[in-house]
């Protein structure tokens, strides 16, 4: 990923907009394949607002990491203003092990922070969400497109993985994300995701995910 600076300055400014206080289209299309009373692991929560929307209007026991401190800081404060109970902010590097037992979760969610690492690494991110959710267990994710005005702008480090202004980003199609969650059952893979940061850049396309471990 690109350094703690960069994204430092990125948290800031998306503390000011609007949509980073409220959930994501994503999390709002796809919440019905959460089976009641989840315990739900969320990767990359930035600052929050979909993991205290799950945790607070939707009942579900969340545990929502990030890598990043300040991220984490503004998530943390903003559980304190809307008082949700039934979620913890926890860090977590996702190109490491998690730290998390086998079986543990009901789901794990993920809203663009799964398109950062090389292929290795990213074989190595799925394999870690197959351990840690129990079977019959529901994996959910948003991630960039080969449809993104921005592909191929940088410096390739693999297909469809590259490096633009110190930022490493992969994209994938719906196919190229069948190959990485080949483990699970598909229920949802297309190009039909959108995000409020992006839809007025006419980004339309994002790859959407929605899959089941095996029982």
């Amino acid at each position: 990923m690109a350094d703690s600076q960069f994204w430092q300055e990125k948290h800031d400014d998306y503390a000011a907009r609007d949509w980073s206080k409220k959930p994501s289209i994503f999390v709002e299309e796809i919440v019905e394949y959460f089976p009641a009373g989840s315990r739900i692991l969320e990767l990359g929560c930035g600052q929050g607002q979909d993991g205290l929307w799950l945790a607070g209007a939707r009942g579900f026991h969340v545990i929502a990491t990030d890598f990043e401190e300040s991220a984490l800081d503004i998530s943390r404060q903003r559980k304190l203003e809307q008082d949700v109970q039934n979620i913890v902010f926890e860090s977590l590097n996702l190109d490491e092990l998690f730290v998390y037992d086998d079986e543990k979760f009901d789901v794990v969610y993920s809203h663009l922070a799964l398109h950062y690492f090389d292929t290795e690494t990213t074989k190595q991110v799925f394999n870690e969400i197959y351990r840690v959710l129990k079977p019959g267990g529901i994996v959910a994710f948003l991630v960039n497109s080969v449809n993104d005005p921005e592909y191929n702008s940088g410096t390739k480090l693999e297909d469809d993985y590259s490096e633009t202004e110190g930022t490493k980003k992969r994209y994938f199609s719906a196919e190229s994300v069948k190959k990485f969650a080949e483990k699970f059952d598909v229920i949802i893979c297309d190009e039909k995701g959108e995000t409020y940061k992006d839809i007025d850049k006419g980004v339309h396309h994002l790859v959407r995910f929605v899959g089941k471990k095996p029982a």
